[in-house]
């Protein structure tokens, strides 16, 4: 086991190198998904997570697009970080240089987000995992 690691860590798929890592060594950051075209929650291992942030903010920093700037306050949001700003409406110009730093202080550490607790599975997703 890694020293860094802590024998309760649930273990998380890191959808960059797509190898499974502790909880704890995995950060939760957004990253755009033209499938859904927008900003969805990405796990990413010590290695990928922050060429994968570089990205999300290169895209987010070079967009004039107002669905995908409310996408990425959305994310945030889903994960309990409340922005006033987007909550109330303001200029998506405005939106997106909090935005922005927003994902600086993701880089730095400042802020941390974490993947939050389990959910039970509903029948439906149940049954199809047993199929696989």
């Amino acid at each position: 086991m890694d020293p860094d690691e802590k024998p309760e860590d649930r273990q998380v798929f890191c959808s960059g190198c797509q190898q499974i890592f502790s909880e704890s060594l995995v950060h939760v950051i957004p990253y755009f998904n033209s499938s859904v075209n927008g900003y969805v929650t990405t796990y990413r291992c010590e290695q990928c997570w922050i060429p994968a942030l570089e990205e999300t903010r290169a895209r987010l920093a070079s967009t004039q697009d107002e669905a995908e700037i409310a996408s990425a306050g959305t994310f945030f949001q889903r994960h309990g970080v409340h922005i006033h700003e987007f909550m109330r409406g303001d200029p998506a110009s405005v939106v997106q240089k909090i935005l922005l730093r927003m994902i600086d202080l993701l880089r730095s550490e400042g802020i941390r987000i974490s993947i939050g607790r389990d959910h039970e599975l509903d029948e439906k997703s149940s049954a199809a995992l047993k199929k696989l």
